[in-house]
């Protein structure tokens, strides 16, 4: 199942950038600029929406905020009916639109959907990815090219966390070995909550564990948020609703108490840190309830984005566990149940709008389809063993169950072995990839050009950098450094921005706080990704480790971890060690390993990577991470094998057996396993920018110009040389 993401992000203007990524190429990325929201759509849309709720069979649904009344009705403008069909007039001419700048979006859209219907891939996913609420409330769903290319596909909303957001971690799975799911009835006058109650009691056939709170006090809920045992599933049916601008959101849980996401937080914390993968919000006005769960790290929600009538939450909730029951994905379980509204059209236009499934924005979407037999949390540590097999062949060995117990816990198996390599490399902006042969098919414009940034390009500066000099005389690329901020991406992006550098280079792709940097001085940037590099944690040779999960390595960092006896080896106080914070390498570490939680005050700071090596070498218990590139090939130290979770199978970042010290040498020695990197399989997977100005300017020119060297075969094969994975398969063997 392919996932296609769109992600659109304010731009200098008035404009709209926009980046379209697909999972099944994740080393190509489209990039286009598209205007921002018409008024005619924004009109059209809210009309609708205030004519929608003035419905009297919608009104009774409608839960004020709280401490408020609901508003007086007010003087009906226009039937809904003809709004909806105004809402998809003015949402296709925007998106249908023949601006330049927009044209690669549409036609990669059709690409990728001409290369799925080769391939035979029939449930492809889409992924709205929006820090705009105007955008998310739109319905996608209604654009003609979506419904002519992709019918099979449902749309899901990706909601960035704010920047004050919890701090996000690997999910766990639950304690119980069965599927446990917390139903709570809130305030149900009006709403036949008898009839959601007995679709979810059914759920008890499928070997599923229901707890029901039938109108519960804010303390017996939370109270049931705090069971030991966890939860996969939180369903909540009675009145809800939402703020205008879609930030915050309440639930009324019995007649007299109304409370918002905020004051049940710790509560709902505690759930998510026992394993909780999915809320289903059955009620009015959702989108608030599934920003706030986002905040505090939850994987998914389903929510409803207006009010909802009683049959059409009953109609919904019955064909989603339908599908699911069925061993659909939750896309198609979603898609399939939405679609069951369509006859709701007539009576409460836009019904089959109302369905919305809302993801984080680090979590890819997980697939349903591939069940364990049993918790794999079952399996003994020391039973797992270093393999090259990727986690889809691990997986797949272990189909068979039907019940709903299976599907659930395929779903947590879905989360845990995500590869973190296809998140990071579905998120960068790039230009397509050039099909050239040598340097001497590029003209670079002559000058004397400043680039700098990320330590992790010293190999290909020294060794590629070096043979584009000597090729072109009139094109000198002069090294520069901050002369008070240490060396890194941060570093150069910042100096880029400044005018200080005609083009940085990156080890990471650039962060939103840099993208809202530049549009604030009417900046844009963009990113080239010209190769692939990997994260490789380097051990004593001496330590006796079967190797690590991404959590372990999290909880090494973060200091929850402190001795090895702790992951099975023997008693040896661990030292983990880390270059400083503005290091790329670093950055990126922070970002999606310990997802920006503060190091633990027993990491040692070091300057240089052969200085960690160094370090490392000399001392048992150390710890180190830093580009394969740098430590792969090491003889003094042991890259170890990463596994996305507990029980799924270990991915070196070297090719066949590892070599120790006493048989390692120049010439033969540990190598880059470069279809684990090239294929996003081994989970510490990252790409190599060229950060650009685009402003049509000279400097920007030398850029491209210098990204587009890298990018010729000559260039690419040059950077396979430095000990780096080539963008294009091609150019590597293995």
């Amino acid at each position: 199942m392919t996932t296609v993401k769109l992600k659109f992000r304010l731009a200098p203007n008035n404009q709209l950038r926009v980046s379209l990524t697909a999972s099944h190429c994740p080393t190509k990325e489209t990039e286009g600029y598209l205007s921002g929201l018409p008024s005619a759509l924004e009109a059209s849309f809210t009309q609708w929406q205030i004519n929608y709720r003035q419905l009297d069979e919608i009104r009774q649904y409608i839960a004020p905020q709280p401490g408020l009344r609901l508003s007086p009705k007010t003087l009906t403008i226009s039937s809904p009916i003809v709004l909806v069909t105004e809402v998809k007039t003015h949402l296709n001419e925007w998106l249908n639109c023949g601006d330049r700048e927009w044209q690669p979006i549409r036609d990669s859209l059709i690409s990728i959907a001409h290369q799925l219907s080769q391939t035979g891939d029939e449930e492809p996913q889409i992924i709205i990815d929006a820090n705009d609420i105007s955008l998310l409330r739109l319905p996608w769903q209604e654009w003609d090219l979506l419904e002519q290319y992709y019918p099979a596909a449902e749309i899901a909303l990706c909601i960035p966390k704010s920047n004050l957001s919890e701090s996000s971690r690997i999910q766990p799975q639950p304690a119980s070995s069965c599927p446990r799911i917390l139903l709570v009835v809130g305030r149900s006058d009006q709403i036949n909550t008898q009839s959601d109650l007995a679709i979810i009691e059914q759920l008890k056939e499928y070997n599923a564990e229901v707890i029901s709170l039938i109108q519960p006090s804010r303390k017996e809920l939370c109270e049931a948020l705090w069971d030991e045992k966890g939860y996969h599933i939180f369903v909540f049916t009675g009145h809800s609703g939402s703020t205008s601008d879609g930030q915050i959101g309440w639930i009324e849980i019995n007649n007299h108490e109304s409370i918002s996401i905020e004051e049940f937080k710790n509560a709902l914390k505690e759930a998510i840190s026992k394993g909780l993968q999915l809320a289903i919000f059955n009620s009015c006005d959702g989108l608030g309830l599934a920003y706030q769960l986002i905040k505090l790290n939850l994987p998914q929600s389903i929510v409803m984005r207006e009010p909802v009538p009683d049959e059409v939450a009953i109609e919904f909730l019955k064909h989603f566990f339908k599908e699911l029951t069925k061993h659909k994905s939750l896309f198609v379980s979603v898609l399939k149940a939405r679609k069951r509204l369509e006859h709701f059209n007539s009576k409460y236009p836009g019904a089959n709008w109302l369905p919305t499934l809302c993801l984080k924005s680090s979590i890819v979407p997980f697939l349903w389809a591939s069940p364990l037999e049993k918790m794999i949390d079952s399996l003994p540590k020391n039973d797992v063993k270093p393999t090259q097999f990727t986690p889809k062949t691990f997986f797949s060995k272990s189909l068979g169950m039907t019940s709903i117990a299976s599907v659930l816990v395929g779903f947590l198996v879905g989360i845990g072995s995500l590869s973190l390599g296809s998140q990071l490399l579905l998120s960068s902006q790039s230009s397509t990839v050039p099909q050239m042969t040598g340097f001497s098919s590029i003209s670079p414009v002559s000058g004397n050009w400043r680039y700098g940034g990320s330590t992790t390009w010293a190999p290909i500066r020294g060794l590629v950098d070096r043979k584009i000099k000597e090729k072109f005389l009139d094109y000198q690329l002069i090294y520069t450094q901050h002369p008070m901020l240490p060396e890194g991406s941060g570093t150069g992006i910042q100096m880029l921005l400044k005018g200080q550098l005609s083009f940085a280079q990156s080890s990471r792709p650039i962060s939103e706080s840099e993208f809202e940097s530049a549009a604030r001085q009417k900046i844009t940037l963009r990113q080239v990704p010209v190769a692939i590099d990997g994260i490789a944690i380097a051990v004593n040779p001496a330590l006796k480790i079967r190797g690590l999960t991404l959590e372990e390595l999290r909880e090494i960092y973060t200091g929850k971890i402190t001795n090895w006896q702790q992951l099975g080896s023997e008693n040896l106080a661990i030292i983990p060690y880390s270059r400083p914070l503005n290091s790329g390498t670093t950055e990126f570490f922070k970002e999606n390993i310990i997802n920006q939680q503060a190091f633990t005050n027993k990491v040692v700071e070091v300057k240089t990577t052969t200085e960690a090596l160094r370090a490392v070498s000399q001392n048992k218990g150390a710890i180190y991470y830093a580009s394969a590139a740098e430590v792969v090939g090491q003889c003094s130290i042991k890259p170890i094998p990463i596994s996305y979770r507990l029980g799924s199978a270990f991915i070196t970042p070297y090719r066949d057996s590892y070599i120790p010290p006493e048989q390692c040498s120049t010439e033969t020695k540990n190598t880059l396993n470069y279809n684990a990197f090239q294929n996003s399989e081994y989970p510490l997977t990252r790409k190599l920018f060229v950060v650009l100005r685009q402003d049509g300017g000279i400097e920007e020119q030398a850029g491209e110009a210098y990204s587009h060297l890298l990018l010729t075969d000559e260039g690419q094969r040059l950077i396979q040389e430095a000990g780096f994975v080539p963008l294009r398969s091609v150019y590597f063997h293995n």
